[in-house]
């Protein structure tokens, strides 16, 4: 299974890295795929440029820790992107349909605005990172296809064929890109937020120092 996690990575910081670390070890992914957003759908600015953010993935998934892949899917497509059509791409490329989207549950709560969402659904399995300052009830409230699509079970969203989503439970962690711009504008230190070649990469570079 491959695993595909979208996001700005901006920067990218250990909110991200250790999920995905435990994830990969539970879910056995043969790897998990990060790729930066060109352009949001949704107009989100981004703090620095797409080339940056995919070079700051890259550093992470050179890593012999790990098993990640920088994708630079949406980036070379340029133009607002669009995980269902970054899905096929991947999929073309790897010839499987073994594919996994991970997401934390905030984006999951927001999915029903995504493009094509019910198609999505449709073609990969997704894994919810459950957080405890979302409220979970909410999920009550969204489209009965994909609450019909939950599975408790781990064992059976593994073996079952047909595409599913399943909520792992993960204990907080208070970082975020935001939390860290502020850190970088402030000058105060980022020692257990980012690895070091990140945080060498962002000084180098000067990234986050003049954002208003």
């Amino acid at each position: 299974m491959i695993g595909v996690l979208g996001g700005s990575f901006d920067p990218v910081h250990f909110g991200h890295i250790n999920p995905l670390i435990e994830l990969s070890k539970l879910f056995k992914f043969d790897e998990i795929r990060l790729v930066p957003t060109y352009q949001s759908p949704i107009n989100k600015s981004f703090y620095a440029s797409a080339d940056h953010r995919f070079n700051m993935v890259s550093i992470i998934a050179s890593s012999g820790a790990n098993n990640f892949v920088a994708d630079d899917t949406e980036i070379l497509k340029e133009g607002k992107s669009y995980m269902h059509e970054t899905i096929k791409i991947i999929k073309k490329q790897k010839k499987t349909d073994d594919i996994c989207l991970i997401m934390g549950l905030d984006v999951f709560l927001n999915i029903e605005t995504w493009y094509n969402y019910l198609e999505i659904i449709q073609e990969v399995n997704i894994i919810v990172i459950n957080r405890p300052n979302f409220n979970i009830k909410k999920i009550k409230n969204m489209n009965s296809e994909i609450l019909n699509k939950i599975v408790s079970d781990k064992t059976d969203f593994l073996k079952n064929n047909k595409k599913q989503i399943f909520f792992y439970d993960m204990p907080y962690i208070d970082i975020s890109s935001t939390k860290i711009r502020d850190i970088i504008k402030r000058g105060d230190s980022l020692i257990g937020l980012v690895p070091g070649t990140i945080q060498s990469y962002i000084e180098r570079n000067k990234l986050y120092v003049d954002i208003s």
